[in-house]
């Protein structure tokens, strides 16, 4: 495969990089509760996240001391969070500035690659991203989907350069890259991996169709390496810390055969290939129609692809739709899902802005008589509807509170009344209590996970240390009404609380102590 005629105008200039990166901070900073203007992220699954990492910053190891679902990497992520600041989730804000910039610098080069954007058309990448971060999947921010969609959008990025525009297979360097990001995806949650696979399956049908082994070998074994650059030092720590099974049990074995969840299927949808391609199918729709701007963000990247130039057409929709395709299917794996699973499909949102930056273009000559005007205009109009975007964002309610606004910080300066506390979040995740309380939980299994039914160790260790009378405290939810022996109600605190579906509710906890 040769480089014909064809060239790759996606190179950024200064200006275009330093705007993008202002505008991803900048976007991250106002509505992201991680963020320095937020008085706590109250949200559950981060702090599980910010507990994990704070364990291994003080010798803890995930798994076999500290039970949670996810991929160690993510806990690593954290834990460097929690070496810039333990008590507050600042650090894990500047990764999402680092993983927004991404984002918004790889979507802008992937609408370069097709389009000649006019000098103004830039200014609608702040809309853009207000948009996809303040979709009600982004919740209160630090989920595992944010931080790993901008790797999959450079992955799409690489795949569309090389293979469309230059006509061509990635690079030995591109390759080793994408063994790295393969591997940060499957050591943060493995059901990311959907879209590597269909890179790689687009990279050998290439590759075998022009019968070019010799450089499909080479591609390989880099992509092999750069897999196991990230792979062999987690391996290693955990078979340094006598902590490989707690691996394999916790991340693997429990992920695997302890989650599947198929009920609500029947008859020939029970057929794993016909299961997968109804749950993924319909999981797609329903999450695009569930949450409008994130769906007609997805509707223009599909329609995009057949508006980017003739000569690019067939391997744009080649690429796009088979890494699509086998993304979802991954994504989507079983017949109830999370809310959050369909966030990681915004890897592709970029490509949705390929079409509105082409008539913008069309627009700009329309009105060249007067153009100054026109770019003032709609310049203007973007970030009007920038502001917007931010100013519906459903985190607003805690945006610029003090700390105690949040019911976290007012059961912690209970629990600080006993020094070195000993912590249970029972029946409840962990919303933050042991961050805020500055402790760290005392047994592995710490807070309530959605794996109970089919795990009873978690509650059968948790209820035999409260018979014992082994914490200090107790937090539950409202809901729990509880008469353990050993324990009287101490405190009850409520504060407001916006869900992943936009909803205003009360968050009700009870906090018992030990007589």
């Amino acid at each position: 495969m040769t480089n014909v005629d064809l060239t790759d105008n996606s190179k950024l200039k200064r200006s275009e990089l330093i705007f993008l990166i202002i505008s991803a901070v900048l976007t991250i900073t106002l509505v992201s509760t991680c963020s320095p203007l937020y008085p706590y992220n109250p949200w559950d699954d981060a702090n599980c996240f910010f507990t994990l990492g704070r364990g291994i910053k003080h010798g803890l190891i995930p798994y076999r001391d500290l039970y949670e679902q996810k991929g160690p990497l993510l806990y690593f992520i954290y834990a460097a969070a929690a070496f810039i600041s333990e008590k507050s989730f600042i650090g894990a804000w500047i990764f999402e500035c680092l993983a927004a910039s991404v984002f918004a610098i790889f979507s802008w080069k992937t609408v370069k690659l097709f389009t000649e954007p006019s000098g103004y058309s830039i200014t609608v990448m702040p809309l853009f991203l207000g948009i996809t971060y303040t979709v009600y999947m982004f919740n209160f921010g630090g989920n595992a989907e944010e931080l790993c969609f901008p790797l999959i959008t450079y992955a799409l990025y690489i795949a569309l350069r090389s293979i469309v525009v230059n006509n061509s297979l990635p690079s030995n360097t591109e390759a080793l890259l994408c063994g790295v990001i393969t591997a940060a995806l499957f050591w943060i949650k493995y059901t990311f991996l959907g879209f590597m696979i269909g890179f790689v399956i687009v990279i050998v049908f290439i590759a075998i169709k022009n019968k070019d082994f010799k450089r499909l070998w080479s591609l390989i074994w880099r992509f092999l390496a750069g897999f196991a650059l990230l792979s062999v030092p987690i391996l290693i720590y955990f078979l340094a810390n006598n902590a490989l099974s707690s691996l394999w049990e916790a991340y693997f074995y429990n992920n695997i055969f302890l989650y599947q969840s198929n009920e609500s299927l029947s008859g020939i949808a029970k057929i794993p290939v016909i299961k997968n391609l109804v749950i993924s199918s319909f999981a797609t729709v329903g999450t695009a129609i569930k949450y409008p701007s994130f769906g007609i963000l997805l509707l223009l990247s599909f329609v995009s692809v057949f508006f980017v130039d003739k000569k690019y057409r067939k391997k744009t929709a080649l690429v796009f739709f088979i890494t699509f395709f086998t993304s979802i299917i991954l994504v989507f794996t079983k017949a109830s899902y999370i809310y959050y699973y369909g966030y990681l499909l915004s890897y592709c949102l970029g490509m949705g802005l390929i079409l509105p930056v082409k008539l913008l273009g069309k627009l700009s000559k329309l009105f060249k008589d007067n153009a100054r005007f026109m770019k003032i205009l709609l310049s203007g109009l973007f970030i009007i509807f920038y502001g917007v975007s931010v100013l519906l964002c459903k985190n607003m309610y805690l945006f610029l509170q003090p700390k105690q606004a949040v019911t976290q910080y007012r059961i912690a300066d209970i629990i600080k009344e006993t020094p070195g506390a000993k912590v249970l979040t029972y029946d409840v995740m962990d919303a933050g209590f042991y961050t805020t309380a500055e402790i760290l939980p005392s047994n592995r299994f710490y807070c309530f996970l959605n794996i109970e039914s089919n795990y009873p160790a978690i509650l059968e260790e948790q209820n035999r240390l409260i018979s014992e009378g082994y914490f200090d405290y107790i937090v539950t939810t409202s809901f729990c009404e509880c008469n353990w022996e050993h324990y009287e109600l101490a405190a009850e605190e409520s504060g407001i609380y916006v869900d992943h579906s936009g909803e205003k509710c009360l968050d009700c906890y009870r906090l018992y102590k030990r007589i």
